[in-house]
């Protein structure tokens, strides 16, 4: 079916690489224990660098609906951490990458879905633009927020929504920059594409779709059936995405590990999975190398959570890190994050160190309710 620009353009992005499956032994309840005895907060990066994971922009890899963390239905995003246990005679030691995502599976098995009407799911995306004025150059964050209603039966349709939230500075550096130049609400950009852009928020644009064909998995549609069709064994899920792959490229990396970590990645948080091809595409993420425990960290609204990351190489935009932000009481992905490592191509510009793009699961969860108006039909 034909899809709305606006749709296509907020929507596709997500990626992962290698992915050997765990055995299912005792391994799992050691490593549930340890992480979740081991959440003691640590240092916390307070409001980084921020921008926007839209890579529809730049990829033609059809919709990788921003439907992040569908696979926890029933349940709201939850903005806390296991609370800190009684002080201990000697500090816990961090949890590993491994940890922290085997606990994740974990959970995410555990979640109970619920009825209701619709799987309802909202998710904020924010990109990075370079802004030039005469006291000098500074970035800031074109932001979206993309609402899926998708109906759970076939006497209700389903909806995706869209809507700019406006534009706002990365930093405080990048404010005060801004607000030399007359804090202004309107601003030029020349890149990836000359526009001005809105501090406001615009209208809400929305359109019923069919959300047996509204997905992607790695660079191919995919249908709702293919993905209730994925296997619950990491091995066989391990087997089932590479199938899928045909040399990456563009933005995509060329390296089959890093391409199987993104797409995996994409499982976790892209997609409506089920809860338990959540929790095998986790148990796969453990067993990367390269993956690396970053503890607990900050989101962009603030909320805590603990994260790992990943290094990948991408022919048209360069070196990134992908930071996935867990929610470590639910399973659930509180989030992502790129930051610029090596950047080329349409990211040159961005510092290293600075966040490119960002994606937010802000609601997950199923409801009796109607999807709201919206201001325009596409």
């Amino acid at each position: 079916m034909s899809r709305p620009r606006d749709v296509l353009d907020l929507l596709a992005r997500s990626r992962p690489a290698r992915l050997d499956p765990p055995d299912r032994t005792d391994h799992y309840t050691r490593a549930v224990s340890t992480i979740l005895d081991s959440q003691t907060p640590a240092d916390v990066r307070s409001r980084p660098h921020l921008g926007r994971t839209r890579r529809a922009a730049f990829m033609s890899v059809g919709v990788t609906a921003a439907v992040a963390a569908a696979v926890v239905a029933g349940v709201a995003v939850a903005p806390h951490v296991t609370a800190p246990g009684p002080a201990a005679t000697s500090a816990p030691q961090a949890a590993s990458a491994s940890q922290l995502l085997l606990a994740a599976a974990e959970r995410s098995a555990a979640t109970p879905l619920t009825g209701g009407r619709y799987l309802n799911l909202h998710t904020e995306f924010g990109f990075a633009v370079p802004v030039a004025a005469g006291t000098g150059s500074y970035t800031m964050f074109e932001r979206s927020l993309s609402q899926y209603w998708l109906a759970r039966s076939g006497t209700d349709q389903s909806w995706v929504m869209t809507q700019s939230l406006g534009i706002t500075p990365a930093t405080s550096d990048d404010e005060a920059a801004w607000r030399r130049a007359g804090s202004p609400s309107v601003v030029r950009v020349t890149k990836p594409k000359p526009a001005e852009l809105r501090t406001t928020p615009g209208k809400v644009h929305g359109n019923t779709v069919d959300p047996a064909h509204l997905f992607a998995l790695g660079d191919r549609n995919v249908s709702q059936a293919q993905l209730d069709a994925l296997p619950t064994d990491p091995a066989a899920l391990r087997g089932a995405l590479l199938s899928r792959f045909d040399g990456g490229g563009s933005d995509m990396p060329t390296d089959r590990d890093q391409w199987l970590f993104t797409v995996a990645a994409s499982v976790v948080i892209d997609l409506p999975v089920s809860n338990e091809v959540r929790a095998a595409a986790y148990r796969m993420l453990a067993e990367l190398p390269g993956v690396r425990a970053l503890g607990t960290v900050r989101d962009v609204r603030g909320r805590a959570g603990q994260a790992v990351a990943y290094v990948e190489d991408s022919p048209g935009i360069g070196r990134f890190e992908v930071r996935l932000i867990i929610n470590p009481d639910t399973g659930q992905a509180l989030g992502k994050e790129m930051r610029a490592v090596e950047p080329r191509g349409h990211w040159s510009w961005i510092e290293p160190g600075a966040i490119s793009t960002y994606q937010l699961v802000l609601v997950s969860k199923t409801t009796d309710y109607n999807p709201p108006k919206v201001d325009v039909t596409n």
